[in-house]
């Protein structure tokens, strides 16, 4: 017997895919488009000296601090950090403690924005992989018996 899913329930699936797409979307490292980068979500790359001066703080051999930031004077930003990237690869997360960085031992600042093309690009796989999937295991719902009948009574008893 062959059942085919309910039109209810291949919405709702679809439904649940795209907005799962859409609230976690892909986001990327930009050059800052506004003047004023105050509560942005940022990414600070630090200098080699930086990264001495900053070690009491952040850690030693840190390369880049994430984090919103809450000030930036003309001196230093102060950032709600949120994860520092160390030069050899390995990240920690950090809970919104605030730091203050000299704007001397910065030397780029990248800001945090969602990316449409990424987030199109994931959204096209996902689907041609979910379609993959459907063709590979999805057969015609059915299943066979021993002795080859499909256990609907049309085979032998």
């Amino acid at each position: 017997m062959h059942r085919s899913k309910s039109p209810l329930i291949a919405a709702l699936t679809a439904l649940t895919t795209l907005s799962s797409l859409i609230t976690t979307g892909c986001y990327g490292y930009y050059q800052p488009i506004a003047p004023n980068l105050t509560g942005h979500q940022l990414q600070l790359s630090i200098t080699d000296s930086g990264s001495v001066v900053l070690a009491p703080q952040v850690g030693f051999q840190v390369d880049a601090v994430d984090g919103r930031l809450v000030t930036d004077s003309a001196s230093r930003y102060v950032v709600s950090v949120t994860g520092v990237r160390r030069r050899d690869g390995i990240e920690n997360e950090w809970k919104g403690e605030s730091v203050a960085i000299p704007h001397a031992l910065v030397s780029t600042v990248m800001e945090r924005r969602f990316s449409r093309a990424r987030t199109t690009l994931f959204a096209v796989a996902t689907t041609i992989a979910m379609v993959a999937v459907k063709h590979a295991f999805g057969g015609a719902g059915g299943a066979t018996a021993p002795g080859g009948s499909t256990g609907n009574g049309g085979g032998p008893r």
